[in-house]
């Protein structure tokens, strides 16, 4: 109660008349003094601060005057406990009632945007819930939230705006009487349409008709007069003067908009402004420790550029090229570098040693790769002993690699798990893009690391992350490489102190945007009639002849037009939906025409032509970044004014598309250089030459790609760097002095060129590693190559694909086990990347050699021992020897015609080897792919002629994923048992519990789970099942045919079968596997199923499948009939 004598000029004397006279005290402990028990830590009790208490108490004694129907803006500073006041006026309104003792509101409803912290908000108001059944929380699906206004009882309902617009078909029944309506975040909460359908929904048709009524609509032609009707009933609910309903708008930072709808004469019912937050030290002043940095760059470009260069479009060259630079490996990893660094120096150990620190970057791919140049450094410079996560939406593929948050963090880190994750001591870094830069409430965030431009409100609420009060806070940080101090500061001064709206919104500028639009004369009235007319008969036969009529219409009046003129038709008929959206809330009449063009509009603008921006990407094959550097630029508290902020409507005037400018390469780059020229020498540029030395240099390239430690790394580049120096010491003797006579800094600049160097090998154009893929590829291109061995007299490719990978899976002794990663890897960049010249010498260079290492594996895989020579030659010969038919391939002399490919191949390896082994010689780049090949189809050949000699010595290979049979010595001839899959004793006598006999689509949940599981158990135990993902698709399908589960819930099938506790399960079976495999023919029945069409690989897994399916029925038969 500290800040009650800081706001009231008489301290004692008002407090003891504003809280302690008896029906003040009482008031307070009835509705504000809650006692709360979390679900961790100790209860406690809470208690309003002023501006909260004088809130409510002011809206619900306006409401007592007033009654229902009035709008409330609530602007208080972003930090100051919205939330809670939210809450306590929640529950306040839905206990008000009239004189008569019945409920002023039916219901209060309390609406966000904030998909994802809407637990939060939820989780706040059901802890003051008192009554049980009070709060009705919408936080899974629409449906629940028409029933839960339907069924009524519950006096507090919390949802979103979405959930509001999905719910709109359900809900047109649940209307009822009179509504108060919170909403939080209220500058973005309320959309426009969203606000209209919460609206619809909530008001009564004869309220509608009545208001229709009031105005006397008058149609155009009599038969217009039902439509008309209807229409101005869909106007009338856009309007916020309904009468039965009341809003309460909270939100830090309103806009102009927002006092438009919300506001009183432009005003906002109750301020409390972020001075006077930061006054009373309610929250901390961002703007105290301001630090910027200025970001100075040269790009040059690569090539000579020829005098008849072509010309671009200027802004998105320019963009493009400011991309460029901020997505540079190098740029990423100096900043981030910064950002750890002077976190671990300057604010690590704040706060007790809790400070976290949140890094707000400009893209989602920015975001990513933030995060991975952070984690990196943590990892490489301080033991990873912290952790950093990463925030952002939806799915991005970079490099051909795609990244979720959940794939990136880890299991069940996305959305609002990461707040949840993020509260964990040793979880320091969050990396954001615009996501957790509104309403997310950590108080332990103390440093904020700005690399995008921001303003306006979103630089407000991003900023204010960091204002959050705890006992052990007293500064916080915020270190800017975009912006400057000016630009802040302008930002935030009309909001620091009371903000008010100057002008009113003129709902007649809405006829200025249709006149706007009907002076092209791009379709007439009847075009307009015809196509609403059609949309509100109901016919769904009839609406599909929508589609042909705007089509049609377009196609005659606006593809003839220029593009530039098109554009300027997008952005008009665009301006209209939004702004009448916007103005038909702040409507006294009505107009159906107004909404009959609106709808037109709405459904016209879908079908005007769009031509997406294509930008020009061969840009970024012409240019480099030649000098960089970052320098402090403005350090300190930014101070602001403390007036009065005022804002306005916006104008009406005119769209304007301008014409695209165009330019040379040469004229952009200069553009791009002009703010630097002056401030940049060759100190700036030394680095990213030697970089790009170090980078282009083969030994290099060929040992960061044969995945070599990094201690082997840094050796290997420090040995390279000093002979770059040696040839050119004049350039270097400065940068070489300075590392001598300082061997920290040394150490440092070699972990920093090795980490940039491992990062732009890793960013190069290859897919990333994935097995299955990568054999469906070797595949397609091995196919021809094998087709007249391979299933003639030897296995299938198939089987010898998978063998492969089994063998390179399997550990045998150290000295061979290096190939197990590092084959695949080059494999999967041979097969799956987009490679340079030098990248297929590199891999060219890698196979080669390692193809005897190979062959040494095989044999021990054979023999149980490694090869040793009993002549006393241990060679490649010696090796090869012990393969009689590789060997014999050097004796072939074309008596074979089916072996005639090999015999090439077998003597181009031989010749290559001994040339490496002697010389260096260099294949041309022509040739290298085609010899990549040979030496490829040389390993593929060594597995085809020793899978039954591996079989027979009854080797166990490890099939994570795949199936190799293995038979054993013992065994009959023709039996096969899969040694991985076999159950020990103790498992085979674990009674088993079993269901009771009855049909399966009258079992309950559990026993149908249990008969699952007891199938899937006998299944293992003597078949060869299991041994591929998409085995468990054959599962999947026959236990859905048998009415064990629902086809198409993936996610409960996964769920249930990963609470099994199951052995040898395959890697990466998942909810998503299952619905990419349950399509085309594995859509249909099983009994529908058929192979016409497939080919190949396709048909030999789809025969696979389809065995694994039936068998498995089989075995689920033969167990209910012996029950």
């Amino acid at each position: 109660m500290s800040d009650y004598p800081m706001l009231i000029s008489n301290k004692l004397h008002s407090f003891r008349n504003f809280v302690l006279q008896a029906d003040s005290l009482l008031n307070l402990i009835q509705h504000f003094i809650k006692h709360i028990t979390p679900k961790k830590g100790e209860p406690f009790y809470i208690f309003p601060r002023y501006h909260q208490l004088r809130c409510v108490r002011n809206i619900i004694s306006d409401v007592r005057e007033k009654g229902v129907g009035q709008t409330y803006l609530v602007q208080h500073s972003a930090g100051s406990g919205k939330t809670k006041s939210m809450s306590w006026l929640a529950f306040q309104l839905a206990n008000l009632q009239n004189v008569d003792n019945t409920p002023v509101f039916d219901s209060v409803i309390m609406i966000t945007d904030r998909i994802v912290l809407d637990r939060n908000i939820a989780d706040e108001i059901k802890g003051m819930e008192e009554v049980a059944g009070t709060v009705k929380d919408i936080r899974k699906g629409s449906r629940n939230l028409a029933k839960a206004l339907a069924e009524g009882g519950h006096r507090i309902i919390i949802s979103t705006e979405q959930k509001f617009s999905f719910a709109l078909p359900k809900l047109k029944e649940a209307a009822s009487s009179h509504f108060a309506v919170i909403i939080d975040e209220a500058h973005t909460a309320f959309g426009k349409q969203a606000s209209h359908n919460v609206r619809q929904v909530l008001t009564d048709k004869n309220e509608l008709r009545e208001t229709v009524e009031e105005f006397g609509i008058e149609s155009r032609e009599a038969e217009n007069n039902m439509q008309d009707q209807m229409l101005a009933e869909l106007q009338a609910a856009r309007s916020i003067n309904s009468g039965h309903i009341s809003y309460f708008a909270f939100t830090a930072t309103p806009k102009s908009q927002t006092f438009a709808l919300y506001g009183r004469n432009g005003k906002a019912f109750d301020t409390y402004s972020m001075k006077q937050a930061i006054e009373e030290g309610f929250i901390l002043d961002v703007l105290k420790n301001y630090t910027t940095f200025q970001t100075m760059f040269e790009l040059v470009s690569k090539i000579d550029l020829p005098e008849d260069t072509p010309e671009y479009e200027k802004q998105n060259a320019l963009r493009l090229m400011m991309q460029y630079v901020n997505q540079h490996p190098y740029v990423i990893n100096y900043k981030a570098n910064m950002m750890v660094d002077y976190f671990m120096q300057h604010s690590a150990q704040k706060m007790k040693g809790q400070a976290k620190a949140i890094v707000v970057t400009s893209s989602r791919a920015n975001a990513i790769l933030f995060h991975q140049a952070i984690t990196r450094r943590l990892k490489e410079k301080y033991n990873g002993e912290i952790k950093a996560l990463v925030a952002f939406s939806g799915e991005v593929e970079i490099n051909g690699n795609k990244y979720t948050e959940e794939k990136i963090n880890g299991f069940g880190i996305k959305d609002n798990g990461i707040a949840v994750e993020f509260k964990q001591p040793n979880q320091r870094f969050l990396v954001v893009a615009d996501k957790f830069q509104t309403g997310f409430d950590q108080p332990l965030l103390h440093t904020m690391f700005v690399d995008r431009k921001l303003g306006g409100v979103q630089c407000i609420q991003t900023l204010s992350r960091l204002n959050r009060c705890h006992p052990d806070k007293q500064d916080t940080l915020i270190i800017d490489f975009v912006n400057k101090h000016e630009d802040i500061k302008a930002a935030f001064e009309p909001y620091y102190d009371t903000t008010w709206l100057q002008g009113n919104y003129n709902p007649s500028n809405i006829y200025e945007y249709k006149n706007d639009i009907e002076r092209r004369k791009l379709f007439t009235q009847n075009d307009i009639d015809k196509v609403v007319t059609l949309l509100l008969c109901g016919d769904e036969q009839q609406i599909a002849g929508i589609p042909s009529i705007l089509g049609q219409l377009v196609n005659e009046y606006v593809k003839p037009l220029p593009e530039e003129e098109q554009e300027l038709i997008r952005k008009e008929v665009n301006r209209y939906i939004r702004q009448y959206g916007l103005l038909a809330q702040l409507m006294k009449f009505l107009d159906p025409d107004l909404e009959r063009f609106y709808m037109f509009c709405k459904l016209y603008y879908k079908y005007l032509p769009y031509t997406k921006e294509t930008l020009p990407l061969d840009i970024l094959e012409k240019i480099d970044l030649d000098k960089y550097r970052i320098q402090l630029a403005e350090q300190g508290c930014i101070t602001l004014e403390g007036e009065d902020g005022e804002l306005t409507p916006p104008s009406t005037a005119g769209i304007s598309g301008g014409e695209k400018e165009f330019d040379h390469l040469d004229h952009l780059i200069h553009m791009m250089n002009e703010p630097y020229e002056g401030f940049l020498n060759e100190n700036d540029q030394i680095i990213l030459e030697l970089l790009r030395q170090l980078r282009n240099d083969p030994n290099i390239k060929q040992a960061f790609s044969a995945e070599n430690s990094r201690s082997s790394l840094l050796k290997m580049v420090e040995k390279e760097f000093n002979k770059k120096v040696a040839t050119q010491l004049g350039k270097y003797i400065n940068l070489k002095k300075l590392l001598n006579s300082n061997q920290a800094f040394n150490e440092e600049f070699l972990n920093m060129l090795v980490t940039f160097l491992g990062q732009s090998f890793h960013t190069s154009n290859v897919l990333e590693y994935n097995e299955e893929l990568l054999k469906d590829v070797m595949f397609e291109k091995l196919e021809d190559t094998f087709s007249e061995l391979c299933g003639h007299g030897y296995r299938e490719l198939e089987e010898v694909l998978d063998c492969l990978f089994a063998i390179l899976k399997t550990h045998t002794v150290k000295n061979l086990d290096g190939l197990n990663t590092m084959i695949p890897n080059q494999l999967n960049k041979f097969y799956r990347g987009e490679n340079e010249p030098v990248d297929l010498k590199v891999i060219f260079a890698a196979l080669l050699p390692k193809y005897e290492a190979f062959l040494r594996k095989l044999y021990y895989l054979k023999e149980g021992e490694q090869f040793m020579s009993t002549k006393g030659a241990d060679g490649w010969v010696a090796i090869v020897k012990t393969f009689h038919e590789i060997d014999n391939l050097y004796y072939n002399h074309g008596k074979n015609p089916k072996l005639n490919t090999f015999e090439t191949y077998y003597k181009c390896i031989s010749k290559w080897r001994n040339e490496n082994v002697h010389h260096a010689p260099e294949l041309p780049d022509a040739e290298v792919a085609p010899a990549i090949h040979m030496v490829v189809s040389m390993y593929i050949y060594a597995v085809m002629v020793s899978i039954t000699d591996l079989e027979m010595a009854g080797c166990e290979l490890d099939n994570s994923g795949v199936t190799v049979p293995v038979m054993y010595p013992s065994a009959p001839a023709a039996s096969y048992e899969m040694d991985t899959y076999s159950r020990d004793n103790s498992e085979e006598d674990e009674p088993v519990q079993k269901v009771a006999e009855c049909p399966i689509n009258k079992m309950n949940e559990e026993e149908k789970m249990d008969l699952l599981k007891r199938n899937i158990l006998k299944a293992q135990s003597y078949t060869p099942l299991f041994t591929k993902k998409r085995h468990w698709m054959s599962i999947y399908k026959m236990a859905a045919h048998k009415n064990i589960i629902i086809d198409g819930d993936y996610a409960y099938f996964v769920q249930r079968i990963g609470m099994m506790d199951l052995k040898n399960m395959p890697d990466g079976l998942s909810a998503n596997y299952l619905d990419r495999m349950n399509k085309g023919v594995f859509a249909d029945d099983l009994s529908e199923w058929t192979s016409t069409g497939l080919s190949g690989m396709k048909r030999s897994e789809f025969t696979d499948i389809k065995e694994t399916a039936e068998k498995f029925g089989e075995i689920i038969d033969e167990t209910r009939h012996n029950e």
